[in-house]
């Protein structure tokens, strides 16, 4: 079973991006539901709920999965930004500039995440 899976997915041109597509996706609804979740408790037990706390309490107890969650949903986001881009971009050379952007944006992203990780 695992092997015809595999090969399916190699053989296909555009199957291999459609799986992780899917993947990214299943990983990313139960952690924002755990985020929204958390957040809402949070916001249940206080009283006076200022922002400062309240981003406190997001930035100091959930750091990782912000952190985790923030890569995953720019991984996706430019996962489908290229999609759109290969599929309604007509030009080649604005296509691939197009995707090339996206790229360096994403990865420019997760660079600037990364050192605001550090800080927490």
């Amino acid at each position: 079973m695992t092997e015809k899976l595999l090969h399916f997915i190699r053989t296909k041109s555009g199957s291999m991006h459609w799986w992780l597509q899917r993947f990214l996706a299943i990983l990313l609804a139960p952690i924002i539901l755990y985020l929204l979740f958390d957040v809402a408790i949070y916001i249940g037990q206080q009283s006076d709920p200022t922002v400062m706390m309240f981003l406190n309490r997001i930035f100091n107890h959930n750091s990782i999965f912000i952190f985790i969650t923030s890569v995953i949903l720019i991984w996706h986001v430019r996962g489908g930004m290229e999609v759109i881009i290969e599929d309604y971009v007509h030009g080649e050379k604005t296509r691939i500039v197009s995707i090339f952007l996206i790229r360096v944006i994403a990865i420019e992203i997760m660079e600037y995440l990364y050192k605001c990780s550090i800080i927490f």
